[in-house]
C-alpha cells in the first residue's frame, strides 16, 4: 500500500516512518506538513493509507478530509483525543493518541488490513448494469436501481436507508461507500449522515433541503460543496 503522511510536526513523520519501514507492505511516497500540500499530492498520485494529523495550519486534519469525495484509508494521529468521535464519524480505520507505541501501531495497521480486504468483498457486492442503473445487494435478495428513482440516501448505523419513489431499501453499505459508485452530477452529499438527488430537490431554505415528503439537514461543512456545486 501506497502511504502518506500529512502532519506539521517533523518528529510525527519520522516515528510513522521508522514504525512502518517493519511493515513490508507498506510504502512511503510522500510527506506533506499541511493539508493543502495533500490536496494537491493527491491530485497527482494514488494514495491507499493517509495518516493524518488533525491540528494543523491553514486546513484542519478533519476539514481536509471532509473535502474529499472518495477519501483513501485513514489513520488519524492526533495529540488530542477529544476528536476521536468526530473522526469515527467520518469512517476512519483507527485514531492514534500521541504519543503512541508500535504495538499500538501495528494494531491500527491491522485494521487498515482488514478494511481493505472488506472494501474488495464490497466492490464484488455493488456492479454498475448501466449509465443508469446499479445493482444493489440487501440482506436476502440483489435489487436492481434505475438511479433516477433514488430521492435521497440516509445513514443508519452500519446499513443505509435509500429512499426511492415509492420504497425504502436498507442496503449493507456505508454512505461514504455511496459516493464512490453514484455519479456526482447527480448526487451530492450534504450531511455526514446524507446524500441527495439533485433532481428531487424542491428548495432549498437556510440549512434545510426539502424534497417531496421529506426535508433533509444540510451539514456546516458541506455548505460550501453545495453552494459550488448548485449555484
Amino acid at each position: 500500500m501506497n502511504y502518506i503522511i500529512v502532519d506539521d510536526e517533523p518528529i510525527a513523520h519520522t516515528i510513522i516512518e521508522d514504525y512502518a519501514v517493519s511493515l513490508s507492505d507498506l510504502t512511503l511516497i510522500g510527506n506533506c506538513y499541511n493539508a493543502i500540500d495533500a490536496i494537491t499530492f493527491l491530485q497527482k498520485k494514488q494514495v491507499d493509507l493517509i495518516f493524518l494529523d488533525i491540528e494543523m495550519p491553514k486546513l484542519k486534519g478533519l476539514d481536509f478530509l471532509r473535502t474529499l469525495t472518495s477519501p483513501p484509508l485513514i489513520i488519524i494521529t492526533s495529540a488530542y483525543s477529544e476528536f476521536a468521535v468526530e473522526s469515527y464519524e467520518l469512517e476512519v480505520c483507527d485514531y492514534l493518541l500521541k504519543p503512541f507505541s508500535f504495538e499500538r501501531f501495528l494494531k491500527a495497521y491491522t485494521k487498515v488490513i482488514k478494511e481493505k480486504e472488506h472494501s474488495s468483498k464490497k466492490n464484488k457486492i455493488v456492479k454498475e448494469a448501466t449509465n443508469t442503473s446499479i445493482f444493489l445487494k440487501g440482506d436476502k435478495e440483489t435489487y436492481h436501481i434505475q438511479l433516477d428513482d433514488i430521492k435521497y440516501l440516509e445513514s443508519y448505523g452500519s446499513y443505509v436507508k435509500l429512499y426511492l419513489q415509492n420504497e425504502m431499501l436498507l442496503i449493507h453499505q456505508s454512505i461514504s461507500y455511496f459516493e464512490t459508485i453514484l455519479p456526482t452530477e447527480q448526487f451530492i452529499r450534504v450531511h455526514r449522515s446524507f446524500m441527495v438527488s439533485v433532481f428531487s430537490i424542491k428548495s432549498i431554505v437556510g440549512n434545510q433541503i426539502k424534497l417531496e415528503g421529506a426535508v433533509i439537514p444540510i451539514g456546516q461543512s458541506y455548505k460550501a460543496i453545495l453552494k459550488y456545486r448548485l449555484f
